[in-house]
């Protein structure tokens, strides 16, 4: 095949062409320093580049919104040492006040005004626009101090939490602290109004709140079928367990104390819908979700919308009656569980057995222990305390002892049989569980060892015997040996309330109402631990924040590395490439000149 001048001519300038290209891609890495410098001189290499620009981006997020985090640990920090520093001058207040005189009483009064004030104050502070106490509503304020100094929490009960934010990739954390978790404790007190005749003593088993799964609030809907929980008594942790083996290997299930809110993580492979909404979730309520289904991916969780225990109890006297005598002739009460909208029928105060005639009702609802898989069953009656410890050891036989201690309010019983004994308090049919006061953990007891009661023995608050979705095993019990009740003395099992506690230490200093204040101390060092328990969550979620900021700095600094690692350029080999390019350039330019007077030549001739 013969190559003509004009095929010659075209190759040798397309030569020229590419080497012209290569000497300007090659000035043009020399200039920037980089290999990639548009996405056609590596297209793979400069979409990783890309990929490491949007990770660098996520993490300079990551870093302003924990830095955003940092300076509301800040906040909190101050926030709740001022809290602090109330509580303990409350402290100092309540125990000198006894002793105080008229002018150092009213100081102590004016004092405490102070205090609720400056703690509304710190309630609603602000960063910018955000109340920093307003969890998931902090466009508004949300506490409001009124005009006898109470002070309302203005939050719904769905937007409480703090809100959630990313601290790298798929992290969630939590934004700070809310006003509920600073203001409010999750355990339960009982106290009487500091207007009360009634001065004497209360007791409430304010620690025992359960559970209570029945055949109207068993069912969970997952994905359109119903899961059933087992019926029962149940604390937070014992029923978190329970759903968890309900729903299978492919779920975990917790419960957080801090808020009284189930967890479910979905483990399976794919996503899983809660069919909240469906009229046959029973056990929404009870577990704090709200009627809305929720489509929870592999991986994801599902959290309750509400915090699941934040029932109250309150009571209210209805008739007085003599500081002494039967029960009947001491006071009747009435109860409300949704706040005082309605109130139950009047009934029968309760002494858990403490008093000089019987109160604690045995009948077919709550007459049966189970001692080593056997049922024993009571006598149906009414008992004083120490009547029903003689009829339990009647029941039980030869060689067990049982007491009932007025004081604590609690029967024990003594294994005497020079063998194990188990009573079997988990069995269904233990219904004489509640009124004795026990859980329903089955007890162990070798030869000489005692089993007591774990809580207060007596009707629970509703005047029932078993352990109901009315009473959620609260019980609350008088006095015997104090001033009568009087109609509409009034008193409360509730969470703790910090602004509430303060308020009503204010109204008994303001009263001088010496009883109720020694009495209520206890509550004070129950704030001052939920305000320290904080604290270290203050302080965690600030040492979290420091090592994710510096976690994020190290990964930028090795991605900056990979990525100046991909780009940049060895600019003395560039250099020598350039050099020999330009060479071979000039050379086939030369030649080219040639051809091309060779090609004029060939033409003329």
């Amino acid at each position: 095949m013969r190559i003509s001048e004009a095929m010659r001519y075209r190759l040798f300038q397309s030569c020229i062409s590419n080497v012209n290209r290569r000497l300007t891609d090659l000035e043009k890495k020399i200039s920037t320093g980089k290999n990639i410098n548009v996405p056609s001189d590596d297209p793979i290499i400069f979409a990783r580049t890309v990929e490491y620009d949007s990770q660098l981006s996520l993490g300079t997020q990551f870093n302003d919104n924990l830095q955003r985090l940092k300076t509301l640990v800040g906040i909190y920090d101050s926030s709740l040492t001022n809290v602090e520093s109330n509580l303990k001058q409350l402290y100092e207040m309540a125990n000198n006040y006894d002793t105080a005189n008229a002018a150092l009483r009213q100081s102590y009064v004016d004092g405490l005004e102070n205090m609720i004030e400056q703690l509304a104050t710190v309630a609603n502070t602000r960063l910018g626009n955000m109340y920093v106490f307003g969890g998931q509503q902090a466009d508004g304020a949300p506490f409001r101090l009124n005009n006898d100094y109470s002070v309302s929490y203005n939050v719904s009960a769905d937007a409480e939490d703090a809100t959630d934010i990313f601290v790298d990739s798929g992290q969630l954390g939590k934004f700070g602290l809310s006003g509920r978790e600073v203001f409010y404790g999750t355990s339960k007190v009982a106290f009487g109004d500091v207007s009360n005749t009634y001065q004497g003593d209360i007791y409430s088993n304010t620690e025992s709140f359960a559970y209570v799964i029945g055949a109207a609030n068993r069912a969970i809907m997952v994905n359109g079928a119903a899961v059933s929980l087992t019926t029962g008594v149940y604390t937070g942790t014992a029923l978190a367990k329970e759903i968890g083996s309900r729903l299978g290997p492919d779920y975990s299930v917790a419960f957080d104390s801090a808020t009284r809110k189930f967890v479910v993580t979905n483990n399976g492979t794919a996503s899983v819908t809660f069919n909240w909404s469906n009229a046959g979730a029973t056990a929404a309520s009870t577990l704090g979700f709200d009627a809305v289904d929720s489509v929870v991916g592999a991986g994801e969780t599902e959290m309750s919308d509400i915090d699941s225990g934040r029932k109250s109890f309150l009571v209210k006297i209805i008739a007085g009656g003599a500081a002494t005598g039967t029960v009947a002739d001491r006071a009747t009460y009435s109860y409300s569980i949704d706040g005082g909208s309605t109130w139950s029928a009047a009934m029968a105060v309760s002494t858990g057995g403490a008093d000089a005639t019987g109160d604690i009702t045995i009948d077919g609802t709550n007459d049966t222990l189970y001692r080593n898989g056997t049922a024993v069953t009571l006598t149906n009656g009414t008992y004083t305390g120490e009547a029903l410890a003689a009829e339990i050891q009647a029941r039980l036989g030869a060689g067990y002892a049982v007491s009932y201690n007025g004081e604590t309010r609690k029967f024990s019983t003594t294994n005497n049989t020079g063998g194990v004994v188990t009573f079997n308090w988990s069995n269904a049919g233990a219904t004489a569980a509640g009124v004795l006061g026990f859980d329903n953990i089955d007890s162990v007891l070798s030869n000489g060892d005692a089993d007591t009661g774990d809580y207060d023995a007596g009707m629970f608050i509703d005047g029932a015997g078993t352990v109901n979705s009315t009473n959620n095993r609260i019980k609350l019990a008088f006095g015997t040996a104090d001033n009568p009740l009087v109609a509409s003395d009034a008193f409360q099992v509730k969470d703790l309330s910090v602004f509430e506690l303060l308020k009503n230490f204010k109204d008994a200093f303001d009263s001088g109402n010496t009883t109720w204040i020694a009495k209520n101390i206890t509550h004070i060092d129950s704030a001052r631990s939920l305000n320290s328990k904080n604290n270290a969550v203050v302080a965690f979620e600030g040492t979290q924040a420091d090592k994710l900021i510096e976690n994020n700095k190290t990964r930028a600094n090795q991605i900056e590395d990979e990525k100046t690692n991909l780009l940049n350029a060895d600019t003395a080999t560039l250099g020598t490439e350039f050099g020999v390019l330009l060479n071979t350039y000039q050379t086939l330019l030369s030649a080219f000149s040639k051809i091309q007077s060779i090609s004029i030549l060939n033409y003329l001739n």
